[in-house]
């Protein structure tokens, strides 16, 4: 099982996808720090923790519109390297069983993923360090923050691991990945958020700058849940898949 993660690791070397999660993460704090920068004054006029404003600037639109066509993007890139090749079918040829291979390339997604959040966090605490006084404390929240938010990022990576694998034209899972990303933003403020997994990631991204980091458990619960049930679906189609 190991030596399929270490072949999985050595086909991003030759991918695009590692540079997409440094620069995402960096574009999107720079223009944050930016933005407080320029309007310091407005956001610290009522005596507002810095922290909380470099990162809520930073994880706004990042969080509500990024994070879930990022999820979108990384895995459809991750399973196009199999599909343009037709790896594939080589790959069912050796003598590994399918469900390893299966959960081998979906547990990559995640660590990309976890891996570009953790990034996220890292350097928002670096701009924090540069702009907010030394009186005022970094919330703990930005530590933990990452751990939580691939929890709730995982309905969003199944969903998109399982259409990047069942359709060979990439265009599908894009396709379908756009179309529920851009309305998240809007249901996010309805009382129905909790029926869109798309929405999950951005929130707790987002939330961790204030008292709505601390979202009810079963939203994790559902998350989890939604993670298996399209992991065994997906899993229990690559077996049967023909060569």
């Amino acid at each position: 099982m190991k030596s399929i993660y270490k072949v999985e690791l050595l086909k991003l070397k030759h991918s695009k996808i590692l540079n997409i999660v440094m620069f995402v993460p960096l574009f999107f704090v720079i223009l944050g720090l930016t933005n407080f920068l320029r309007y310091r004054e407005l956001f610290t006029s009522k005596g507002q923790n810095v922290w909380n404003q470099v990162y809520i600037q930073s994880s706004l639109f990042y969080g509500l519109f990024i994070i879930a066509l990022f999820i979108t993007i990384v895995v459809a890139i991750l399973v196009r390297i199999e599909n343009s090749e037709d790896n594939f079918k080589w790959m069912l040829t050796l003598p590994v069983e399918r469900g390893q291979l299966y959960r081998a390339k979906l547990l990559v997604a995640c660590g990309i993923v976890f891996l570009n959040l953790v990034l996220f966090m890292l350097l928002t605490i670096l701009a924090g360090l540069i702009v907010a006084p030394q009186n005022q404390s970094m919330p703990e929240e930005f530590i933990y923050a990452p751990l939580l938010c691939i929890i709730a990022s995982l309905p969003v990576i199944a969903v998109q691991y399982y259409l990047s694998m069942k359709f060979e034209n990439i265009a599908v899972p894009l396709g379908i990945g756009l179309v529920f990303s851009l309305p998240a933003v809007l249901i996010d403020n309805t009382g129905y958020w909790m029926f869109f997994p798309w929405d999950y990631p951005g929130r707790v991204l987002v939330g961790a700058a204030n008292e709505s980091f601390n979202f009810p458990p079963y939203m994790y619960a559902v998350s989890v849940i939604l993670f298996i049930v399209f992991t065994l679906v997906g899993e229990k189609e690559f077996k049967k898949r023909d060569i």
